[in-house]
């Protein structure tokens, strides 16, 4: 009785353990999102310091998204037998590295080459993100843990853009990615001391990528996966200039759109793991067909009145639904092959939102933000469908 007493015991601290590093992948993610979007707040002062236009400091961001894809395509090949501890480890201090030398930077192309660390730690961070988490955590509370974690993506939303521009116009830019920096070495040391050893037991087969899309309905959902995240991505990046130029909103409605978008994106990324652990087929069908409808009702904005705040925020909710449901499913479909699963969805996210920009700038230059929501709403359609013939090709339990 004393014996079964002490192995409860030991396990209930090491679950308890466990979430504490679930807690610090969460900050980690925070961190490593926040220092990707901070620029998007500070360009024009960038531009201004290094004497280059704003378009080119733009590319701080696109070089950032690229070096990501790319990192998650290539790292999970050669990682195999490496610590998955280290390896977090190793990404926070490359944040810090990063924040670092864009603080000190005396020129674009050194700018640039601290974007280009950066990405390799987001990248990185994303290819193993999946397999980590299946390994800290029970499988029936894997989505719950996937909640957590993608909370810091919408706490990154909510907090960087508009600190970073209140800090950037008090302090300068250089300021903040040091503050960053700082915010990033703390949690660097929390990763240090909560996170345990993580090896690749877990996979069983371990193919490459390019086997790994050769199971039924794998390249499908991947596609469809790849769809989502850029139907969200052609909404959200263009938000603001829908909320000016559609609806004609002045600061104030504005303002007040980005508090309830952000709250929606972390009720939606802190509630989904009860949901997802039940239902992951239905959500993974619902959200995009309900996307579909709200990408309609956005349409209809300037004749909704009120109703198009709860609209914007229904947007936000989904968008922060996505990453978690996705995540969740290569944990039930491929659960043998995380890591190269993993790189492929951290290449998604990268591809998605380059895509969700070209293809969103594009549409609104020649023909305005409406046929920008009608395209969302056909990329939903098409995600809804690959999605179903995806999951009738490989099931899930």
């Amino acid at each position: 009785m004393r014996m079964s007493s002490e192995t409860a015991s030991q396990s209930a601290s090491a679950e308890g353990s466990a979430w504490w590093a679930i807690l610090a992948m969460m900050l980690g993610v925070a961190s490593l999102i926040a220092a990707e979007l901070l620029p998007v707040s500070m360009l024009t002062q960038i531009a201004r310091e290094l004497s280059i236009s704003t378009g080119l400091a733009g590319q701080m961001i696109s070089i950032t998204a690229l070096t990501a894809m790319i990192t998650g395509l290539v790292l999970p090949a050669r990682i195999k037998g490496v610590d998955r501890r280290y390896l977090i480890l190793a990404f926070s201090a490359l944040l810090v590295v990063s924040c670092l030398v864009t603080a000190a930077a005396p020129s674009f192309l050194i700018l640039l080459a601290a974007r280009i660390i950066l990405g390799v730690a987001i990248g990185g961070f994303w290819a193993i993100l999946t397999a980590v988490t299946m390994q800290l955590v029970p499988a029936h509370r894997v989505a719950s843990a996937f909640s957590i974690i993608f909370s810091g993506v919408s706490l990154a939303l909510v907090v960087a853009a508009p600190l970073g521009s209140y800090l950037g116009g008090l302090f300068g830019w250089r300021v903040v990615f040091l503050g960053v920096a700082a915010i990033a070495c703390v949690v660097l040391a929390l990763q240090w001391f909560t996170i345990p050893s993580v090896h690749r037991e877990a996979e069983q087969h371990g193919d490459g990528m390019g086997r790994l899309l050769s199971r039924p309905g794998v390249t499908l959902a991947f596609l469809a996966m790849l769809l989502s995240f850029m139907g969200n991505q052609m909404v959200y990046i263009y938000l603001r200039p829908y909320m000016e130029s559609f609806l004609g909103f002045g600061i104030e409605q504005i303002s007040l759109s980005w508090v309830l978008f952000g709250i929606a994106s972390f009720l939606g990324a802190t509630f989904t793991g009860v949901l997802a652990e039940r239902m992951l087929k239905q959500i993974l069908i619902g959200i995009p067909v309900t996307m579909v409808v709200v990408s309609g009702l956005l349409l209809a904005g300037p004749r909704l009145a009120w109703l198009v705040f709860s609209l914007i925020a229904c947007w936000g909710f989904f968008g922060a639904v996505l990453p978690i449901i996705w995540s969740t499913w290569i944990t039930r479909a491929l659960p043998d092959n995380a890591d190269s699963a993993g790189g492929l969805y951290a290449a998604a996210l990268q591809v998605a939102a380059m895509l969700g920009a070209l293809v969103s700038g594009a549409l609104i230059d020649h023909s305005g933000i409406a046929s920008n929501l009608e395209v969302t709403g056909a990329v939903m359609v098409a995600t809804v469908l690959m999605t179903l013939v995806s999951l009738r090709r490989r099931r899930i339990d």
